[in-house]
Order: C-alpha cells, then sequence, then structure tokens
C-alpha cells in the first residue's frame, strides 16, 4: 500500500511527506516495543528515501485530538 501511495504523492509534485508517530501503537505496554508489519517505521522512512522524498516525523508522544488521550501511552497516563 504505501510505495503506491508514494509514489503517487512524488508524481503529484509532493516533495514531502508527514506523518505521525503513534507512541502507543509502538509501545502498547510498559517496555513491550512493536516496530512490526504496519509499524515498521524504518521500512516506511526507506520507502519514502526511494522515491526522493523527504520525511517529516512528528514523534510524539502528544498526538493532537486525532487519537484517544492524544496518543500518550495509557499506562503512562494512569501511573504518573
Amino acid at each position: 500500500m504505501w510505495p503506491d501511495l508514494v509514489k503517487k504523492s512524488r508524481e503529484g509534485g509532493l516533495d514531502a511527506i508527514e506523518t505521525y508517530v503513534f507512541w502507543d501503537s509502538h509501545e502498547p505496554a510498559r517496555r513491550e516495543y512493536d516496530f512490526s508489519g504496519n509499524l515498521d517505521l524504518i521500512r516506511f522512512l526507506k520507502t519514502i528515501q526511494d522515491e526522493g522524498l523527504y520525511a517529516v516525523l512528528r514523534i510524539g508522544p502528544y498526538v493532537c485530538a486525532e487519537w484517544n488521550y492524544g496518543c500518550v501511552v495509557v499506562f503512562f497516563v494512569f501511573f504518573i
């Protein structure tokens, strides 16, 4: 899915892809990390690089209103 969309973005004249990094997806439980499958951030970034585009990462922990608790990891919210 991503290679096709990134390629179409470049062909459409974009020079950068901006994305959030939803940390609660990458750390579903305290100190348990998941960067596999659709969460493979490196593969995504390399796909963008292969098309000659820039990547703008919006790294959390806070992700505005688009995600429950602003993407702050739930265990963090309740244990501090």
